[in-house]
């Protein structure tokens, strides 16, 4: 029988601006099949990073890590890239669980399953296999037990032949890290072709339920097999080992990197024009509906405002004193309707609307829900960007029309107080010169506007995220990139018309 894992002479380093941080090096290994093995080592050695590499998780925004050698998977090299037939066969529960919030337990693992092409009727099974039949309807009802067990009944949705394991246990008591190892031990049991590998730092609570012990030796930079009863010493420890570079390799290292950058913002607008139709038609429909009755009632007060003081300005304020009413109402009616109301409703629908897409996106992706999506066979843009995109791009134009009608009622209102004019001698005088063309423009500037709003959004939000403060910063940039998108559209397209 084939072994699980083959290391030939491979290496592992992370590439840094100082130096490549070497993690591995001529690492020759077998790790039989089908056994359950604990992996330690020191915090920062490289677990984690060979874990992603075994799952197909290396940010493609970030100059990848450099390996060396062989490594094999089911047979199958991870090394140059992450073969497709490994997505089936392949799991990972992450440290951060990577639970989608908006959707119930149930729903996670009945995610796992469509993507895994297995019936959605298997998950009350999944969930009452870990102990969650009666589960609350509401992920955030959670404990951070209960949080463990649904992601290894997701993981096992896709009946993996290697589970691969993150701190499954960390942040639990002892009983409740001893019941998720004795459920980890029993779901390996129950399939005889699994391999289950699990970082860890709580070897005693997984006392007799291992088959032994994977080891990263930071010292010798190297991988060896121990059997079950092992603990690691300072020995096995080690240190962090940088090679120095010369300076011109490091700024290769920072032109490496700004062409990343610019290789995903050209792959963000691949996918969202590769992935436009909407496979998640579900999501596509919750977040129209979403982004467009949230800021409604927000444009709508503001293109009030904008109508209603344009009108009683432009009569109030009239040098001929009464004269030429209806040649005001014309201008203002045209430029309310054609270029101003349209312009800020944009802005304010982008203040109130960017902020929290960029908040969320930028959450999933620092707490693993991203890399979740993708362990399961979700594409990230089916689930998250195709949506934003349908969404801001037919939201954007109903919420405009929505802020045009109110500029025009709170018109029609100001020139009755001001000047007494008729609802009807109001409406000729305001939609005098107002044309089908004029309805095409103000549609093309909020379409477009909303679909580089999307892109903009989804390329800052799914960008690597560290920190709460990386979340932060994106969504920062994303409202100020975003209304600068919409300045620069309705600008230059009302200039191009209208000039």
């Amino acid at each position: 029988m084939p072994p699980a894992l083959v290391f030939r002479r491979f290496g592992l380093a992370h590439r840094r601006p100082e130096g490549d941080e070497v993690l591995l090096a001529n690492v020759d290994l077998e790790l039989p099949a089908h056994g359950f093995f604990l992996f330690v080592g020191a915090s920062g050695g490289g677990k984690s990073s060979l874990l992603r590499i075994l799952a197909g998780l290396v940010e493609a925004r970030e100059p990848a890590p450099r390996l060396e050698g062989e490594l094999l998977v089911d047979g199958m090299s991870v090394v140059a890239e992450h073969p497709a037939a490994l997505r089936e066969k392949v799991a990972a529960i992450l440290q951060d669980e990577g639970l989608l919030d908006e959707l119930t337990p149930r729903a996670n693992v009945e995610l796992a399953l469509r993507a895994g092409n297995r019936s959605q009727k298997l998950a009350p099974a999944l969930l009452a296999q870990v102990g969650l039949e009666h589960a609350p309807d509401r992920v955030a009802q959670l404990s951070g037990g209960m949080r463990k067990r649904l992601a290894v009944a997701r993981a096992l949705a896709s009946s993996p032949s290697l589970l691969l394991c993150d701190e499954p246990t960390a942040g639990l008591d002892d009983e409740a890290a001893r019941t998720i190892a004795r459920l980890l031990r029993d779901a390996h049991d129950r399939d005889p072709g699994r391999t289950t590998i699990v970082i860890t730092h709580d070897l005693d609570v997984f006392d007799g339920l291992t088959d032994g012990v994977l080891v990263l030796d930071r010292a010798a930079r190297t991988l060896r097999l121990e059997p079950p009863g092992f603990r690691p010493t300072g020995s096995d420890v080690g240190r962090r080992v940088l090679h120095a570079v010369a300076p011109e390799a490091m700024a290769l290292h920072g032109v490496r990197k700004l062409l990343l950058q610019f290789a995903a913002v050209g792959e963000t607008v691949l996918e969202s024009l590769r992935r436009l139709p909407p496979f998640e038609l579900g999501q596509v429909v919750r977040t129209t509906v979403k982004f467009t009755l949230e800021p409604a009632l927000f444009v709508a007060i503001a293109g009030g405002v904008i109508g209603g003081l344009a009108t009683f300005f432009a009569l109030r304020n009239n040098p001929l004193h009464g004269g030429f009413e209806s040649a005001l109402l014309t201008g203002t009616g045209k430029v309310a309707t054609a270029v101003l109301v349209p312009l800020l409703s944009g802005f304010f629908f982008a203040a109130r609307i960017v902020a929290g897409a960029a908040a969320r996106l930028g959450t999933m992706k620092r707490t693993n829900q991203v890399a979740a999506l993708q362990m399961m066979g979700v594409r990230p843009a089916d689930w998250l960007l195709t949506p934003l995109v349908w969404g801001m791009v037919l939201a954007m134009p109903l919420v405009t029309l929505g802020g045009v009608m109110a500029a025009a009622a709170a018109g029609a209102f100001a020139a009755r107080q001001v000047s007494g004019i008729t609802t009807f001698g109001w409406a000729t005088a305001w939609y005098a010169t107002v044309d089908a063309r004029d309805v095409l423009v103000v549609l093309l500037k909020s379409t477009l506007s909303g679909y580089l709003v999307a892109l903009t959004c989804y390329h800052l939000g799914t960008g690597p995220k560290r920190s709460g403060g990386e979340v932060g910063d994106a969504v920062n940039s994303s409202i100020v990139i975003g209304m600068a998108l919409v300045l620069a559209v309705h600008a230059g397209i009302t200039f191009l018309v209208y000039a």
